[in-house]
Order: structure tokens, then C-alpha cells, then sequence
């Protein structure tokens, strides 16, 4: 069976390697969400055939400590199904590299996630150098949350300024005209990729990017438990682009950003 007959069928995705690049457990700043425990998502994963999800808790975008915790429950609960972005407020800058070294102690935790929005902090941001000449120093990756044009041009500019750091732009501009500028970053840079989670969507959208960008560059991604990961799912699977890049999108690129990272299978 193809990729599409499994989606078709209300199947696993069994026949390919899928990770899920971005998933937050548990809350959303309080807010209700219907599916959001480990166990909830492990669930999901299962039934959609998703082998591993890569963790950052929105609680810490307020208390970057609790959240970076519950992420690492989550990764002691299930350590094969489980990665863990370190979430880093800019607005505590005495506590960025005390952070970082005590959540990369678990060798789970693999990227860094950042989020411009919520700190309200660009990514041009002084207090977030540290955070990036801890990555170059310490092979890890970055994962923002990019929904601006502001912060796309600035992920050009860091992708030239630490070329051996792997950026992922979170939602790859989230809106056009913004993922338009997006895509063509991903043509610049060997180390910059966009992630397909919470972006607008458009007939045809992932067919375009593959065309624009070529399959290494884009990232299969969810935003679950804020989001349902089957429609993202669905986008890559039932998209009129061959198996390959299929199989590039929902897991193998992600595969060779982790193994960058350090990633070692249990």
C-alpha cells in the first residue's frame, strides 16, 4: 500500500518513518484541551502512525523552569517515543545557560524551542545571542515560532551567521504573503527548514512548497495538542508528490536534524 492508501484506509502511516516535529502537552495557558496527557498523545501517535513527537510545554513560556519539567515527565514516561526542546524565556537572561545546561543533562532533550510571540521578544533580541552561540557550540538546533517577516529575515541572517546550527522556522511564516517569504529562505540556506504545523492552508499548498523548495527543506509537523494532527497529516499524505518526498517530509529530514543533535535510539 502507498502512503495515501493507509491515510485513505483510516490506517497507521506504518509504511514510513514519521515524526511529529511540534507537539506541546498538557496546556495551553490554561486552557481546556481535549486530548493533551503523555498518555493522550501517545494514543493519537499510534492510531496515525506517528513514531515520535518532539516536546515543548506552553507553560514555559511563562515559567520556563515548570515547563521544561513537565517536558522531561513526559520523556522519563516515554523515552522511544519522546524528544524534548529546551524552551527559553529572553526576558531572564541570568537564567538562559543554567537552563540550558540543566535540561541537556537529559540527553531526551535534543532542540531548543523559542517564541518570539509569546515573549514578545523578536528574534533579533539581544538576550537570545547566548542562546544561539550555545547551539553553535553545542551542535544542538532551534525551533522558533515564525509567524513574521521580521523573524524570517532574521533566520537568514542567523542561518549565515552559525551555519552550523539547523533552523527550523515553526509554522514557516504562518500566512501568506509571510510563507511565501519563507519558502524562498529555504532556498538560501542548507540549514534552515520550515515546519508545515499551524500554517494557513491552501489547495495545493505542500505540492508548492516541494516545487519552490525541493522535499529536504520542509518538515512535517503538527502543533498538536493545540491543534488536530490528522489534518496536518492528511496535507502531506494526500499530496500529489511522490512517496520519496513524502517520506523526506514526515520523518527522514527530521530524522537527520536530530541525528545532528546527538539522537541515539534506546
Amino acid at each position: 500500500m502507498t502512503i495515501y492508501d493507509k491515510l485513505k484506509s483510516g490506517l497507521p502511516i506504518d509504511n514510513a518513518l514519521v515524526i511529529d516535529e511540534h507537539c506541546h502537552p498538557e496546556y495551553y495557558y490554561g486552557g481546556y484541551q481535549p486530548i493533551g496527557s503523555p498518555e493522550e498523545i501517545v494514543r493519537v501517535m499510534d492510531k496515525l502512525g506517528i513514531d515520535i513527537s518532539c516536546l515543548s510545554h506552553c507553560g514555559a513560556f511563562v515559567d520556563q523552569k515548570w515547563g521544561n519539567d513537565r517536558v522531561a515527565l513526559a520523556l522519563d514516561s516515554y523515552p522511544n517515543r519522546f524528544i524534548g526542546y529546551v524552551t527559553i524565556n529572553p526576558q531572564y537572561p541570568d537564567e538562559t545557560l543554567p537552563e540550558l545546561a540543566r535540561c541537556f543533562a537529559n540527553k531526551k532533550f535534543l532542540g531548543i524551542k523559542i517564541h518570539p510571540w509569546c515573549h514578545d521578544r523578536p528574534m533579533s533580541y539581544k538576550n537570545y545571542e547566548k542562546v544561539y552561540e550555545y547551539a553553535a557550540k553545542n551542535d544542538k538546533f532551534i525551533m522558533s515560532h515564525t509567524y513574521n517577516p521580521d523573524d524570517v529575515n532574521t533566520t537568514s541572517r542567523l542561518a549565515a551567521e552559525y551555519p552550523n546550527v539547523n533552523f527550523i522556522m515553526g509554522h514557516m511564516g504562518g500566512y501568506f504573503p509571510c510563507i511565501e517569504q519563507a519558502v524562498g529562505i529555504l532556498t538560501k540556506h542548507e540549514n534552515v527548514y520550515g515546519d508545515i504545523s499551524g500554517s494557513e492552508s491552501r489547495e495545493g499548498v505542500v505540492e508548492w512548497m516541494v516545487k519552490e523548495a525541493g522535499p529536504k527543506r520542509i518538515i512535517f509537523g503538527t502543533d498538536m495538542c493545540c491543534m488536530d494532527g490528522r489534518a496536518t497529516l492528511a496535507m502531506v499524505c494526500a499530496a500529489e508528490i511522490d512517496e520519496d518526498a513524502k517520506r523526506d517530509i514526515l520523518g527522514l529530514n527530521m530524522m537527520g536534524i536530530l541525528e545532528a543533535s546527538g539522537y541515539k535510539p534506546n
